[in-house]
């Protein structure tokens, strides 16, 4: 997605990165197998170390995005005050993630004030990033007068 790990923690200090990938679990997960479903309730957010997620939403299942870039953080509906997953994560390759709980984030901010302002400003222009990119994507399906384009994801400028 256009939230990326190296990018999102870039300027938070060694010691601070440290005690955060320590907080890491390492999970494996085969193809086919769901992360994470729509309306399933947040606890963690997910940063992909190699393979590919596709992300889904509403009841036809769109294809929305495609996770495919280590570091890409996804689930971040954890990370913005909601209650529930706002997408789909299936695995469509066998891929290897680091899951990071919210709640032990959350706490390991609140030891790092400056830190934490530094994580939520990179977080809202990240999503503001995303946001604009979805804008493009609504208006060059409308130019194409409602037919699908060829647009499946929202494309990350790395």
């Amino acid at each position: 997605m256009l939230i990326n790990l190296g990018d999102m923690t870039e300027g938070m200090g060694k010691i601070f990165i440290r005690n955060f990938m320590e907080t890491a679990e390492k999970m494996s997960c085969s193809e086919g197998v769901f992360l994470f479903k729509e309306g399933d309730v947040t606890h963690h957010f997910y940063t992909l170390v190699q393979g590919e997620f596709q992300l889904l939403i509403g009841p036809n299942k769109h294809h929305v995005y495609t996770v495919c870039h280590p570091g890409d953080i996804f689930g971040w509906s954890s990370l913005v005050g909601r209650d529930f997953y706002s997408a789909t994560a299936i695995a469509t390759r066998l891929s290897e993630i680091f899951r990071f709980d919210r709640d032990t984030l959350f706490g390991l901010l609140g030891r790092y004030p400056r830190v934490e302002v530094i994580f939520f400003k990179k977080l809202a222009e990240m999503l503001g990033n995303r946001l604009l990119e979805s804008y493009l994507i609504i208006q060059n399906d409308k130019k194409l007068g409602g037919q699908k384009s060829d647009v499946h994801y929202l494309a990350t400028p790395h």
